[in-house]
């Protein structure tokens, strides 16, 4: 029971814990984009308008870094279409799906990533570990289709979330400490008191 009642009053405060906020609400993000392309690309938007929503000032004072990123990625992935390593379901170039899911990646890293800030090389070895492994999932959803032999596209993916986890790592900035409000210091006050 103790659980339920922490997880909810984890979900109740996610905008104070801006994080655990991009975090969960990207994920859905994810799986709506992924997952609904063009037929949920209502709910893509509304889930990325919930995120910014809950980390406005917070974004709002990284937006150049959210363009440089948000460029950096698009770039990145018109790339892969432009030499022929993947194509989308659906078009010959990059699905708005596609678009919407960089920008809500976009504000999502620069929030919850702030940890990487001057760990170019931890950021190198997590997108080179992770990066890949979202395509290889969407290829299974047949969101697209690899055009070339699994290792390259592995390498190729696994280079380019290195490249562009180590931008990250330049343009994150860390984010104030999250400061639990006064309720919750006096429950816990009452439990351990």
């Amino acid at each position: 029971m103790q659980i339920w009642h922490k997880l909810k009053q984890q979900i109740l405060n996610l905008h104070r814990n801006p994080r655990l906020a991009g975090f969960v609400i990207f994920d859905f993000v994810w799986l709506s984009a992924v997952l609904g392309r063009e037929q949920w690309i209502w709910l893509t938007g509304l889930l990325i308008l919930l995120m910014f929503a809950a980390t406005p000032k917070l974004l709002w004072q990284r937006r150049f870094a959210f363009l440089i990123l948000l460029f950096a990625g698009l770039l990145a992935e018109f790339l892969t279409v432009y030499t022929g390593v993947i194509s989308f379901t659906g078009t010959n170039w990059l699905p708005p799906w596609l678009i919407l899911l960089w920008v809500g990646f976009t504000g999502m890293a620069l929030i919850v990533f702030d940890w990487l800030r001057g760990k170019a090389l931890l950021g190198a070895l997590f997108g080179a570990i992770f990066g890949p492994i979202t395509y290889f999932a969407g290829t299974r959803i047949d969101a697209a289709e690899i055009l070339i032999g699994f290792p390259y596209a592995v390498a190729v993916y696994a280079l380019m979330w290195g490249l562009l986890m180590v931008l990250v790592a330049k343009l994150v900035t860390p984010l104030p400490p999250v400061v639990p409000e006064e309720s919750d210091t006096q429950h816990k006050d009452k439990h351990h008191g």
